[in-house]
């Protein structure tokens, strides 16, 4: 048992350390945050839009803030895509399953809590109502016309097949 307990310890020490991807985890992070503020707000039809509404305009203008103080160039954005790339495959498929699922159950009529929706629940309403009814816009019922943009991809919302 202390052979293997020590072959182990061996291979664990010289394992090549992983890439420090704080920093571009949290630049990433503040751009998905603007973005969604700044989708969000373009839906703001009602003055008073309830406290989790309020609460996302506060955190996407605090990440626009802070993005404002990095010189947040194209180079950058790819740089930190290439180091992202690996880090935590299939998040992108897993968002946009949880997004599609949101969408579905917010154009089947179910309504958001102005004071308690979480900022994923506030960006599949403003999803739901770019749809627009889906029918009334030409598309498929279900179907959004607006695309989300998901890392550098930018990919059309589709029904869920039935």
């Amino acid at each position: 048992m202390r052979r293997f307990l020590d072959t182990r310890l061996a291979r664990v020490t010289k394992a090549k350390a992983p890439r420090d991807l704080t920093e571009a985890r949290h630049r990433s992070l503040l751009r998905g945050r603007a973005v969604v503020r700044t989708l969000l707000r373009e839906r703001l039809v009602q003055p008073d839009a309830g406290q989790a509404f309020a609460g996302m305009l506060r955190l996407g203008d605090a990440a626009a803030a802070e993005l404002a103080g990095i010189p947040d160039t194209q180079e950058l954005r790819e740089t930190d895509l290439a180091l992202l790339a690996r880090d935590h495959a299939g998040a992108e498929e897993m968002f946009e399953a949880g997004l599609l699922r949101l969408v579905r159950q917010c154009s089947d009529g179910r309504e958001l809590g102005t004071a308690t929706a979480s900022p994923a629940e506030l960006l599949a309403g403003y999803v739901a109502q770019a749809a627009g009814g889906g029918a009334a816009s030409g598309g498929p019922s279900g179907y959004a016309a607006s695309a989300v943009t998901i890392s550098p991809i930018t990919r059309p919302l589709s029904p869920a097949p039935t």
